[in-house]
């Protein structure tokens, strides 16, 4: 006679495939994680040089409209040039400062981000800046 040997089918997983499975998953977070926190800041830096960008048309379009000078503060701007002074995206608040009238030349700008909130980047303080002579400067 011969005797059947009965096998346990089981549809599930063993805790070894289990154990398995998270470890590659948690080999995975580690390696993407940190590109994805890199891509964010990089995106956040993109949105911080382009608020620049529209800070210093909207100052441009002023200086236009009287006699190629500058505001003294960028609060001069709202609401005709710019609707509202713009947020970095990092900071998550009003960063954005200029200096106008300089006594070398009294038509120029600077307008920067204040402050070490692009550090992540190696962007160092009050970087980036747009500047009315050299335009968008990342770093000094």
């Amino acid at each position: 006679m011969i005797k059947s040997v009965a096998r346990r089918s089981s549809g599930g997983f063993t805790l070894i495939e289990l154990m398995i499975v998270i470890a590659i998953i948690a080999i995975l977070a580690a390696v993407l994680v940190p590109n994805f926190i890199r891509a964010r800041a990089m995106g956040q830096l993109t949105a911080c040089k382009s608020n620049l960008k529209n800070l210093a048309t909207a100052l441009e379009a002023y200086s236009v409209d009287y006699g190629a000078r500058y505001p003294t503060a960028l609060t001069s701007l709202t609401p005709n040039y710019i609707k509202t002074i713009p947020a970095c995206p990092t900071a998550g608040k009003q960063t954005y400062s200029g200096s106008f009238v300089s006594t070398i030349d009294p038509d120029t700008y600077l307008v920067r981000c204040e402050g070490v909130f692009h550090a992540s980047l190696a962007i160092p303080t009050d970087y980036p800046r747009y500047d009315s002579g050299r335009g968008l400067i990342e770093r000094p």
